[in-house]
């Protein structure tokens, strides 16, 4: 299955772009992900905190991520199909960014010694094994149960940690994860307002605020 294609009929039009909603919501989320990432990774450098500086990194592949979906939706599917999926494929290889440094930020603020290498291994083992999945098979619910475990990975870091330590990011990430999960359901059951407005538009409105909330956890979480 590759990228979704709506019918000739039922595509969005304006101008010369596919699905304007979603092109601009697409956009909007990339500016406030990558404006974001560089503030957290200036903060992250100027710290020394490696949890911080994975999370700016998993905001700057969602940038990435967005920049690339935003093609891919916004290309007439008539007009250069094929130009339509490389952006597609490209979008998913950065969605397993965002996952994998989901997982690595765990590793510096919930682990320590043997038990963070392991899990930094393991991050780099689930993103081998997603790009090549992806490669075979470029379809957004493979990206999504890779996403939708890194949330969980996430959640669980931030309640061991906050039960241990006391995380003072804690609050904020577990609020991030339920936000995304929200996003998630959303995108899965197709619920939109309006065809011009539908469940990729809802989802991206959904993921700005989730995107505020990793970005002030980010800054409040501490390396163990």
């Amino acid at each position: 299955m590759r990228m979704p294609v709506l019918s000739d009929a039922e595509l969005p039009r304006w101008g010369g772009i596919v699905e304007p909603v979603t092109v601009a919501t697409n956009v909007v989320l990339a500016l406030l992900a990558f404006w974001l990432s560089a503030r957290l990774a200036y903060y992250a450098s100027a710290e020394g905190a490696k949890a911080a500086g994975a999370m700016a990194g998993g905001l700057m592949a969602t940038a990435c991520a967005a920049v690339l979906g935003a093609v891919a939706h916004g290309i007439d599917p008539r007009i250069d199909p094929a130009l339509r999926q490389r952006m597609w494929r490209g979008a998913l290889h950065a969605m397993g960014l965002i996952a994998v440094a989901g997982v690595m930020a765990v590793a510096f603020f919930a682990a320590r010694g043997p038990a963070r290498t392991a899990i930094l291994l393991f991050a780099t083992a689930k993103l081998v094994w997603y790009t090549v999945r992806v490669a075979r098979r470029p379809e957004f619910r493979v990206a999504a149960l890779d996403y939708g475990g890194a949330l969980a990975i996430l959640l669980a870091g931030a309640v061991y940690a906050w039960a241990r330590w006391s995380e003072p990011g804690a609050s904020w990430l577990v609020a991030a994860v339920l936000v995304s999960l929200v996003a998630g359901v959303v995108q899965a059951r197709r619920f939109g307002f309006h065809r011009h407005f539908n469940h990729n538009d809802l989802f991206h409105v959904i993921q700005i605020v989730a995107l505020y909330l990793f970005y002030r956890a980010g800054l409040l979480l501490v390396d163990r």
